[in-house]
């Protein structure tokens, strides 16, 4: 009877349930008492009701096992429910394009690449001398070099549906900062995926191949490309086929199903994010009177999905993890220490001197830096990735993990004073 369908689903629908009253209830007292973005309410709520906290000890969440290795998955929540987390992401960022002012987009496009390149290459050379430093790693050979390697490319993630949810609920994902933050991102990804592409093909076969390396970069490359630029020419097209259905609801789920597809392309064919081909496509449509058509309705779904994800991430971490390893205690705790501190200095300096020099002022260039600080569920998939390959073990995964949720929880604290003023970010 237990193992029934409907039992499942029932248990899901449960767990979903308590999901979402424990992600309001923290979102509402952040807002509300603390002054603060709600996401961070949704974040810690995560921690506290998460399988390694009150959640496994009191609300019964378990680490699902997985059923090929019969170990713990490595994703600490049902797939169902990791599922319906990304769905969340995916909608947040198809809704962020579509707010996204296209032609400010490639108007910053230019800053926003350089931002990319200091907010990659900094925090993953610190990622590497971090490492290697609390003795975690070594420069001996290049097998032991490569838990530094992973480390760093942990380090150059950015997790823009965090920021993109704290603009969006001031109204400045369409200022010059804002722009400038979520077109970095897009190029910090296709950036992160080449790094994280190499060290795979290292720890896979001892050597780099300069045609596989190549062949990523034009696909990723290639793939953005088209969908943002093709995709904007026939977007009108798009927009007038779309507006010939009449049903009710009808224009919002075709949008999505979009959304959808170009999300599953972008992961499964070209080794990008999923939320980057919904914030391209949504980008692509932005400028259509399909916008002003779904644009409310997108809302509503993302008042029900979006804290679901930010709590699943939240759900996530496990700080036990971070002391379960052979080193020593006061090791431990100076990698956690030096790893969060250089990750948060590598993406100010990386992410915020770029931006000076392009056009921005001490303001803006904070404001950019601040946005593109949070690792988020980026850094946990590329952690993910190297515990599974056994790069890194569960002791550095901790540690990584610490410094991802710390640098998330930071960024929104940092980003709403920073743009409560209406003093312009540009020189």
């Amino acid at each position: 009877m237990h193992d029934s369908p409907l039992h499942l689903v029932a248990s899901l629908i449960l767990s979903l349930s308590i999901i979402l009253i424990f992600a309001k209830l923290g979102g509402e007292f952040f807002e509300r008492i603390l002054k603060m973005p709600p996401v961070l309410g949704e974040l810690i709520m995560g921690i506290i009701i998460g399988p390694f906290a009150l959640g496994g000890i009191i609300l019964g969440f378990e680490v699902p096992i997985d059923s090929h290795s019969g170990k713990e998955s490595m994703i600490p929540v049902d797939s169902s429910l990791y599922f319906l987390a990304q769905l969340g992401a995916v909608i947040l960022l198809f809704e962020a394009g579509l707010e996204t002012n296209k032609k400010r987009f490639f108007q910053y496009l230019k800053p926003a690449t350089a931002v990319a390149i200091g907010g990659v290459s900094l925090p993953f050379i610190l990622g590497v001398l971090a490492t290697v430093l609390t003795g975690f790693a070594s420069f001996n050979s290049l097998s032991e070099l490569l838990p530094a390697l992973f480390v760093g490319s942990i380090m150059t993630a950015t997790s823009v549906g965090i920021t993109a949810r704290v603009l969006g609920d001031m109204g400045k994902l369409d200022s010059e900062e804002g722009v400038t933050i979520l077109a970095g991102a897009v190029v910090d990804d296709v950036l992160g995926i080449l790094i994280l592409a190499i060290i795979v093909a290292i720890e896979t076969t001892g050597v780099v191949s300069i045609g596989g390396i190549t062949l990523i970069a034009v696909k990723a490359i290639s793939f953005w490309f088209v969908l943002t630029f093709f995709g904007g020419l026939v977007a009108p097209w798009i927009s007038k086929i779309i507006f010939w259905f009449k049903g009710a609801g009808v224009r919002v789920c075709l949008s999505l199903s979009l959304a959808f597809i170009a999300a599953g392309i972008a992961e499964l064919y070209f080794g990008l994010a999923m939320i980057i081909g919904s914030y391209s496509l949504g980008l692509a449509l932005s400028s259509t009177h399909l916008k002003e058509e779904i644009e409310e309705s997108l809302q509503k779904i993302n008042y029900f999905l979006v804290p679901v994800f930010f709590c699943v991430i939240g759900m996530q971490v496990d700080l036990g993890a971070i002391f379960s390893g052979n080193a020593s205690l006061a090791l431990t705790i100076s990698f956690v220490v030096v790893l969060t501190i250089f990750a948060i200095l590598s993406k100010f300096v990386g992410c915020g001197i770029p931006a000076f020099l392009f056009g921005f002022n001490r303001v803006g260039s904070w404001r950019i830096a601040v946005g593109m600080l949070p690792r988020g569920e980026v850094a946990l998939i590329i952690a993910g990735i190297g515990l599974v390959s056994g790069v890194i073990d569960k002791q550095v995964f901790g540690v990584t993990i610490f410094m991802t949720i710390i640098t998330t929880i930071i960024a929104p604290i940092l980003l709403s004073p920073a743009f409560k003023s209406d003093k312009s970010g540009l020189k």
